[in-house]
């Protein structure tokens, strides 16, 4: 689309088309064919937001300054090329819904830590030395700034964490395992983009669900089992074109505690100080579910046909990571199996939708030939009570014609008092006109 064609849109239209969704062509399109800001006002929106859709759609955008270079002829004519989607990559953004990824702020560094490396610094020649810094471990984008947002938690059970943010990985983990899990999870994520196989968060309309899991070390049947936390979007996994969902989960298992003022403390937590204070009948022992500090990985086909899950299991946080090689792979060799799984499941939901379509239909077609069949019933019998009306009007014109006759030969006042009665019967009785039923009689098809 050429630059004047997009410049004549007019004001009325972009209102019109203000919350229609806009595709990645099209959008790469406007940004590069008018300033950022010019393209904010057509949705209503700031050009910082703009540049975020972009970002989120993965649409290149001139760079600062480029439209003032271009309007002195300076800017370079040639503009990056779209790029081609990827699995898992949003094709489409509409004006007031949420960005497809997440945004957040990188955490600062912590103050204290930066004046503790300051003191640590030593002087040689008059010159101040800083320590050697250790490498900083790269992070996912998923779990970029995502520490401070799993800590803003709603009251727990089971001392696993339910933040109230819903657009976060996948991580189910009580606060003491928090970086352990978030370790794991960034060493498995970037083993797979390492891989090609690209780890994000499910598009906002895909159609993917979350499978179930227990986070119970032995489950155990009519017992009261609490809501764990779950994302918004589940995080997947694209080996090829085939997504595979991602849940990180710490068990959990019944532990001793100790009741002391509304709350219930472990007993493996507590010294043996603490424990001879926790005596007498305002404090007692119980059974409470409590995270182990184990993890278990669950890989799992997100289609709602497809009842396809596996668990990887370690004690320590180091062994989930060695496993990591070994999750690649099998999800690897498990892509190939999904698709078919996935292919099957497609064809049996065609079968059934068929199915129901033709038994709709069916039914449809039995209603409709009951609603005519009720219609020409109530035709007919509205037709059968005009007819009897005017049999029985008929009948009563010719009763009232024979007291007329016979009226003749009767004596004056006697006549004019049987006409006078027979006046008054025809006012209450009244007469049945055929052509006036007939005309408010229905059809069939006037009944529709």
């Amino acid at each position: 689309m050429s630059e004047s064609d997009l410049s004549r849109e007019t004001d009325s239209d972009s209102a019109k088309s203000n919350q229609r969704p806009v595709t990645r062509e099209r959008l790469y399109e406007l940004v590069w064919s008018e300033p950022m800001l010019r393209v904010g006002e057509r949705f209503g929106l700031s050009s910082t937001y703009m540049a975020r859709v972009c970002k989120d759609l993965r649409v290149p955008r001139p760079a600062r300054g480029y439209w003032a270079q271009r309007e002195f002829g300076k800017a370079p004519c040639d503009r990056p090329p779209l790029p081609p989607a990827r699995p898992g990559d949003v094709n489409m953004w509409t004006p007031g819904r949420s960005l497809s990824q997440p945004r957040r702020a990188p955490m600062r560094p912590n103050q204290t830590a930066i004046l503790n490396r300051g003191s640590d610094a030593s002087e040689e020649g008059g010159h101040v030395v800083q320590p050697p810094r250790k490498p900083v471990k790269k992070m996912h984008e998923l779990l970029v700034g995502a520490k401070p947002h799993f800590l803003k938690t709603r009251k727990t059970e089971a001392e696993l964490l339910r933040p109230y943010k819903r657009l976060l990985a996948d991580i189910v983990v009580s606060e003491k395992r928090l970086d352990a899990a978030l370790s794991i999870a960034n060493d498995l994520f970037l083993g797979l983009d390492a891989k090609g196989h690209r780890v994000t968060l499910s598009p906002p309309d895909a159609r993917m669900r979350r499978a179930q899991f227990d986070v119970r070390e032995v489950p155990s049947k009519n017992h009261y089992y609490y809501g764990i936390w779950s994302p918004d979007r589940i995080t997947v996994v694209y080996v090829g074109n085939v997504p595979i969902g991602l849940t990180l989960f710490e068990t959990t298992e019944e532990i001793e505690t100790v009741y002391d003022h509304g709350k219930y403390v472990p007993v493996r937590d507590l010294s043996a100080a603490e424990l001879r204070r926790y005596q007498g009948p305002h404090h007692w022992r119980t059974k409470q579910e409590g995270a182990t500090g184990r993890f278990r990985l669950q890989a799992y086909c997100p289609h709602q046909m497809v009842a396809w899950t596996r668990q990887w299991r370690a004690v320590t946080a180091k062994e989930l990571v060695s496993l990591v090689p070994v999750v690649v792979q099998e999800l690897e060799a498990a892509a190939p199996f999904l698709v078919s799984q996935v292919v099957e499941a497609e064809a049996r939901a065609e079968a059934q939708r068929r199915q129901w379509a033709e038994e709709s239909r069916l039914r449809r077609e039995e209603e409709e030939r009951r609603r005519q069949a009720k219609l020409r019933q109530d035709a007919t019998s509205d037709l059968l009570a005009a007819i009897d009306a005017w049999e029985r009007a008929r009948r009563i014109q010719d009763w009232f014609a024979a007291v007329v006759r016979q009226a003749q030969d009767l004596a004056d006042e006697d006549r004019l008092q049987v006409l006078g009665r027979l006046e008054q019967a025809r006012a209450l009785v009244g007469g049945a006109d055929p052509l006036e039923l007939l005309k408010r009689w229905k059809t069939p098809r006037e009944r529709e």
